[in-house]
């Protein structure tokens, strides 16, 4: 795995870690979409793992726009929690620009 494949594959581990805070917090309680964001944000790292597990470019990249979609998942549900008034503004950015980093991430590997 490259360098750059740690960096997204990092990336989606913070993010699924700032999540799992988020949900976890004592206002946690008030988020919308919990099932659904924390198995959008954990299948994020899943598939990328996957993706560069696997021996075949074709493999690679069906996995990694998977990984990409879970991002846009995670940031929809985010972004309706921020909506709703139930993320303070410093966790949505926060998390919200990890994820468009990471979406970034998996687009420089499905266009080269």
């Amino acid at each position: 795995m490259s360098h750059r494949a740690l960096n997204v594959q990092d990336a989606s581990e913070h993010a699924a870690d700032q999540i799992n805070a988020l949900i976890d917090s004592p206002s946690g309680w008030r988020l919308l979409h919990v099932d659904q964001m924390r198995r959008s944000v954990h299948a994020i790292a899943a598939n990328i793992a996957e993706g560069f597990g696997r021996g075949t470019d074709g493999d690679r990249a069906r996995l990694l726009r998977i990984a990409r979609g879970e991002a846009e998942e995670t940031l929809r549900h985010l972004s309706a929690n921020f909506r709703a008034k139930r993320v303070t503004p410093k966790d949505y950015w926060s998390i919200h620009h990890r994820l468009v980093v990471i979406v970034k991430m998996l687009n420089s590997f499905l266009h080269r």
